[in-house]
């Protein structure tokens, strides 16, 4: 694709609008601005000039053609939760909400704007008995969970979002403004299948749906943090035998005075079970967590939009901290690792009082396999065999200073060697790249494909892709 030439538009602004409906464009006066760009880490957002907010296709074709021959500063914007932002134009995608789900073939057709929890609750309307390799995190975007990557609480039976047997098809919207369905470009469809973004504009993804189970045992089996000896270890005999694919599991830490309200004021350690087979056959697997003393039991049996509300409440702090991310793909998890990692967690509390309600830490077991159709039949190749997710994140209240941040941000580079084993051999996950991320550990031997795809559909790399040349 040849490059375009930069525009000498002495008022880019007000062409831009030209192209677009009054109301699909949102100025900083706007009541909705703030929503329409809200990054999650507050150090990342660059309150831009103007948002934009196309309703169709066509609108967003327009838009992203005459953007692209500007000077101006753009982002691609679907829910925030990348902190995709600009200092002059963000393109919110939100409005591209459709859904379509077709019985015969077992596809839904969705638009990439929306976010995971809207999917799930209208595929429980179209299709009841129907599930999806859907993002855990219900408020997350679904074009930002395709490119980069995208697990699901089904992930260890089906893979990721991203993978060829999940994610069929995508429209997108290319540099030119010429808008194709990627199959019709193999290539395209490869690179948008976790390669971090930076090809285009995604509208709408075609994804596979199939039968599954909608008597789902799940929910938090709290744990006094005393006993986190018992539950490390329970952890480690746990996964050291065959687990069933249908099974998977967090573990993390909730603060005593966030838990009033349940009896307590200790910290817990916290359990987050899922069984797709059902309870009888769900506290059978998760007997070793119930019976340790002092157990609290707050599992019940739901659908898969149902296990997506559980975490209903994660958008809440969406600006409110500057966050820095270490998010690991990891094949064992020890005894050992799960002791140090808490500690890790505690320790970074201690640092700062400010660091506590910004620091998270989260153990998410079970929650991948090796892609069925090889590591190279997408663009991002999971080291073989890593099975378990490791997210650690260090940060600081959005007012902090600039020392405060820079803390944060060295704690996070040096997490991986204060927690694993041999942290030599860190994979990263494409969702959480920072600018002190090695991409040859997230995407190992694609990256020069992909910096060769960047060139081609990106060539005056406006598009801010994860894999630069």
């Amino acid at each position: 694709m040849a490059a375009s030439v930069p525009s000498a538009d002495p008022d880019p602004f007000t062409t831009l609008c030209s192209l677009l409906r009054p109301d699909e464009i949102i100025t900083p006066q706007s009541p909705d601005y703030e929503a329409s760009i809200q990054t999650w880490a507050a150090q990342k957002q660059a309150r831009p000039r103007l948002a934009i907010r196309p309703t169709s296709v066509e609108a967003l074709a327009k838009a992203i053609s005459y953007l692209y021959t500007t000077s101006l500063d753009f982002a691609i914007y679907g829910q925030g939760f990348s902190s995709a932002s600009a200092k002059d134009v963000v393109v919110n995608t939100s409005a591209f909400d459709d859904f379509h789900f077709d019985p015969q073939a077992e596809v839904v057709t969705i638009g990439a704007g929306q976010t995971w929890s809207a999917v799930y609750h209208k595929l429980a309307k179209a299709a009841p008995q129907y599930g999806i390799v859907g993002a855990r995190t219900p408020c997350v975007g679904v074009a930002g969970t395709i490119v980069s990557g995208g697990y699901s609480w089904l992930s260890s039976e089906y893979g990721c979002i991203s993978d060829t047997e999940n994610m069929l098809d995508a429209k997108v919207v290319k540099c030119d403004g010429s808008v194709v369905w990627a199959s019709s470009e193999p290539e395209l469809l490869w690179a948008l299948r976790g390669g971090g973004g930076g090809f285009g504009v995604l509208a709408q993804v075609k994804l596979r749906v199939f039968r599954y189970p909608q008597n789902i045992w799940a929910g938090p089996i709290l744990v006094p943090r005393e006993r986190l000896e018992e539950v490390a270890e329970g952890i480690e005999k746990f996964l050291a035998q065959p687990v069933d694919p249908k099974i998977t599991m967090f573990l993390y830490v909730v603060k005593g005075r966030l838990l009033q309200s349940i009896g307590t004021d200790s910290d817990m350690l916290v359990i987050h079970s899922f069984d797709a087979n059902g309870e009888e056959h769900g506290r059978q697997a998760f007997r070793w967590a119930l019976d340790i003393p002092g157990a609290i039991d707050q599992t019940k049996i739901t659908t898969l939009a149902g296990v997506a509300n559980l975490q209903d409440k994660a958008g809440i702090v969406k600006g409110t901290m500057k966050q820095f991310w270490q998010p690991l793909l990891v094949q064992e998890i020890s005894k050992e690792i799960v002791i140090k990692a808490i500690k890790w967690f505690e320790e970074v509390q201690k640092v700062d009082e400010s660091f506590g309600d910004c620091t998270y830490l989260i153990f998410e077991l079970l929650s991948s396999r090796d892609p069925a159709a090889g590591s190279a039949s997408s663009a991002w190749p999971r080291p073989k065999g890593a099975k378990h997710i490791l997210l650690l994140g260090t940060g600081c209240p959005s007012d902090a200073g600039p020392s405060k941040e820079k803390l944060a941000r060295d704690l996070a580079i040096e997490a991986p060697s204060k927690v694993l084993e041999n942290s030599t051999d860190v994979h990263v996950l494409p969702n959480g790249i920072e600018d002190y991320h090695d991409p040859t550990k997230i995407w190992g031997p694609h990256v020069a494909k992909l910096q060769s795809l960047g060139v081609r559909y990106d060539p005056r790399r406006r598009f801010k892709g994860a894999v630069n040349p």
